[in-house]
């Protein structure tokens, strides 16, 4: 199993494919792990090599005293990239994962060529988060998973309550309520809006339809900041590959490949 220390964390990571095809690093959502995007894999790899890491905090990954930052969830996502000896990649990041992306790339980290920040947003009202860190405490994930499947998908997708569906909540209820309260307080302080003008690489901003959580109107923002981004839509909640992998994956491969 490929771990890295990354400082006093472990982070598990992998990658899967020809190492020989272009790279794409995948970041995950909050309250998810790698398998997030298995409903793609299988399509993904007969264009790229595909490295994927647990954020820590959750999965395979080590659970580190929190709150972390955004700042450190970027050096984890380097430590991966240098792990996986990749000279030139892209990269894919949903939700937190997109926020990673947002910090890595203003890093203008030598070796990146396209960025995609799906479903995300660069900054968010503290109260949200202390609300559900505070929820975390008192009642473990049990506390605030429907609210979390509820805001992930499409009222018409939770009611099929598909296999799918059924992975996903059972990944969530499986992190460590700690490593999630970690990550929210990362996300309740960040404020990445003064970095995005340090992004240099061609940027693809993915918005869902019917996404409460981080709405077009939040796309529109990071589009509108950092230089020759641009945005699509696609017809999804906050969390796409469970419940559109085949519309997602058309809508964002003509850019990545």
């Amino acid at each position: 199993m490929p771990i890295l220390n990354n400082g006093d964390c472990r982070i598990y990571w992998r990658g899967d494919g020809d190492a020989q095809l272009p790279a794409l690093v995948l970041g995950n959502s909050l309250g998810t792990d790698i398998t997030l995007w298995d409903p793609m894999l299988e399509a993904l790899m007969r264009h790229f090599y595909v490295v994927r890491f647990d954020t820590r905090g959750h999965g395979g990954s080590d659970i580190p005293p929190g709150p972390y930052s955004i700042e450190q969830l970027a050096d984890d996502a380097q430590a991966v990239i240098a792990a996986a000896r990749l000279s030139q990649y892209s990269y894919w990041g949903i939700s937190l994962g997109g926020m990673i992306g947002m910090e890595l790339a203003a890093r203008k980290p030598i070796g990146l060529k396209k960025l995609v920040l799906s479903h995300t947003a660069a900054e968010f009202d503290a109260g949200i988060w202390d609300q559900r860190i505070t929820a975390l405490k008192t009642g473990g994930m049990a506390a605030i998973i429907d609210g979390v499947i509820g805001r992930f998908f499409t009222p018409d997708f939770v009611t099929q309550n598909t296999v799918n569906l059924k992975r996903i909540r059972n990944i969530a209820l499986s992190q460590a309520p700690s490593g999630y309260a970690a990550c929210c307080g990362a996300i309740r302080d960040m404020d990445l809006y003064p970095r995005l003008e340090r992004i240099q690489v061609p940027t693809l901003v993915v918005v869902g339809e019917m996404d409460l959580s981080t709405p077009e109107a939040r796309g529109q923002a990071l589009v509108d900041r950092i230089n020759g981004a641009r945005m699509i839509k696609v017809p999804s909640a906050h969390i796409a590959p469970p419940e559109i992998p085949n519309e997602y994956l058309a809508a964002v491969h003509p850019f990545i490949s």
